[in-house]
Parts: C-alpha cells; structure tokens; sequence
C-alpha cells in the first residue's frame, strides 16, 4: 500500500554525506535531465542488519533491525532529521527478532515483524525520537504487512501459530487490535499491502507456485474483488495505491514497475462479479528489484542490485526510469521508502538518501 531529537549515540553530519541530487531543470521551455547520484552513509551498529525503513509526512525518516538472535537480543535504529543528520535510536530490547513491515503516518512510524513472544510492533514518535514496544493482534506469532491511514490508525496483516493470515485494525496507535479476520485466499503467500482508509485496502499476495493474486476491500476486510492480476506476473513484492496502483513486479523478463492503466468499478464487493479489466503497463528495470516506494502518484524510487550484486537504485517518473549513480554502497539494497520531499534506501549497514 503519507519530528525529531538525537536519542542517543553518534552523530553523522548530513552536509558530509548527504545526497547530491538534481531531478529537471528548465531549458528555453523544456526539461533537460541531469544525473542523479547518491552516496551511502554507513549504519551506526555493526551488531544488528538494518531491515525495514520508513519515512512520515514531515520529512523525518527512520530504520530498523534486528539480530535475530536469542542469547544477545540486539536491536539497531537510526533516524534522520530534516536536515538529513542521521542519529541513534534507543531501540527495544527483542529476543530472536525480525523486523520487515513498516508504515509512517504524519509524526508517528510503525515498525513490526516477530519477536520470541510473538507479533512485535514498535511506534516511533518523531517528534521526541522515542521508540515505544506496542502490542499487537491477539495470538499473532508474525506481522507481514501493514499500512497506516493516520498516526493512530492502521491496518496490520499478521500469521498465527497455524500459519492463517489474519487482518486486524488498531485505532489507537497499537494499544488495542480488532478481532482478526482470517483471509484464507492468503494461506501460505508472501503478502503486500496498501490502504487508503481503514476499511479500503488492496492486498497482493504472491503463492509458493509464483501465483499473483491482487484484491481489494471496501468493507475493512469482509469482502474482496479480484483485480485480476496478469497470468504472466510470478511475483509482486511491493504495493502503492491512492487510487490507483503503482507496483514492483517479477515476469520471466525480470522486475518491472508497474502501473494500474484502469481501475475496475468499485460498485461491487463480490469476488465473483463480473469487472471491467484492469489494465497494467509494465517499465522493465535492468537489475532485480527488491523494494518500490512513491512520493507521489507520479514518481517513485526502485531500489535492488544488479547480477553482479552490485547496489542499484532508480527512479521511475510516469513510465520513465532514471538510474541513480551510487558511491559507498557496497551491498545490494534491501528496502525504500518516500515521501514528498525525501526517499531513503537501505541495505544491511547502509543508508541512501534521495531528494525525490
């Protein structure tokens, strides 16, 4: 499926590595493109692999990760201002921990995976840059998605200890859950969410066997329509849509962005009515993508890695794609997220940011 104080640890200066960054500049009434470049800024801990990144409506971004391990429960987080200074985060204890789903409203980000108790669900104000440990849906042993309308408001998609997708609302900033409802054309599926509301959302979900499926809800999850995802898609890890969606696909050609040419009637909650088709163009990529974010309807920011495992990024503007040139990146880029006025990247001990 749009404020902040040091904590605690070193600080980076952004004027020494932030990006350098030009997007158009006007020429005798057009737009003559210039290259895009960005360096990487090292991750403040070595202990702990950054995983999931998010960024709020007011500039501030942050990420997280997580050991994994039982014995030295170790977390890392980092955060950057608006002047792009990168500092610590006092992070939560968290034994035999992933992190991978995040989600970022006005002043407040979520950050959410599993932890040896089950769902863990982490709230950032960023504002005072204090990381608080939340609850999360009840009996949830995992939380794979999850997409936030507000700063109090969210949609959580998690697993239960017999592996069921299960989706849940929190309207009070993760101190209380819905019921879960079980979504069973999900079971087993890699998942990818995207709402407008808490009860208008889109869910892909992407089978064991390479099998797309994309519905969406208007009804806060009791019924789905197909959105006929195409036969030729094998997988689909990353969902914009406001309304329509923008998407980052995997074909037998490769990773393509792809974008939603028609929306289909929303008259119908069914998942059996019969819809006008949905149309997608397709913007094949020259590397393997792993993460897609948008700052806007317009323009996103890919980020991945070549065949040789070399880092890539690029930004994708209308069906139109532009490479950004990477230095002090030295591992493939796991993950990304925008907003109006900044993107940030990720890879396990590093940082990229992107003015959009």
């Amino acid at each position: 499926m749009r404020r902040h104080h040091p904590t605690s640890g070193r600080t980076l200066r952004g004027g020494a590595w932030l990006v350098t960054a030009a997007l158009l500049l006007a020429s005798c009434g057009s737009a003559t493109a210039v290259a895009l470049s960005a360096n990487g800024v090292p991750s403040l801990s070595l202990d702990a692999p950054l995983t999931a990144v998010a960024c709020a409506s007011d500039g501030v971004c942050a990420s997280v990760g997580a050991s994994g391990g039982a014995n030295a429960p170790t977390t890392t987080g980092q955060i950057r201002n608006h002047r792009g200074t990168w500092s610590a985060l006092r992070t939560p204890s968290a034994p035999v921990a992933t992190i991978d789903a995040s989600a970022c409203a006005t002043t407040t980000c979520y950050f959410a995976g599993t932890q040896s108790t089950g769902d863990l669900v982490w709230s950032l104000d960023t504002t005072t840059g204090r990381v608080t440990s939340d609850k999360g849906p009840s009996a949830g042993v995992v939380l794979t998605a999850l997409s936030c309308v507000s700063d109090v408001a969210c949609v959580a998609l998690d697993r239960d200890a017999r592996t069921r997708t299960r989706w849940s609302v929190t309207h009070d900033g993760g101190q209380t859950w819905s019921a879960p409802r079980t979504l069973a054309w999900t079971a087993g599926a890699e998942l990818a969410l995207s709402c407008v509301s808490l009860v208008s959302c889109v869910v892909a979900a992407t089978s064991s066997t390479h099998v797309v499926t994309l519905r969406a809800t208007s009804d806060g999850g009791q019924t789905w329509r197909d959105l006929g995802a195409p036969s030729t898609w094998t997988s689909l890890r990353s969902l914009v849509c406001d309304p329509d969606c923008v998407a980052l696909v995997t074909t037998a050609q490769g990773s393509s962005v792809a974008l939603e040419s028609a929306s289909p009637s929303t008259s119908s909650t069914s998942t059996t009515s019969s819809l006008p088709a949905t149309t997608w163009s397709l913007t094949p990529l020259d590397f393997v993508g792993t993460a897609l974010s948008c700052a806007d309807t317009h323009t996103c920011l890919v980020a991945g890695h070549r065949a040789t495992l070399d880092a890539a990024l690029a930004q994708w503007h209308d069906g139109t794609l532009r490479s950004v040139a990477l230095t002090y990146v030295p591992t493939p880029l796991t993950n990304v997220a925008c907003r109006a006025n900044v993107c940030v990247a990720i890879g396990v001990t590093t940082l990229v940011s992107l003015r959009p």
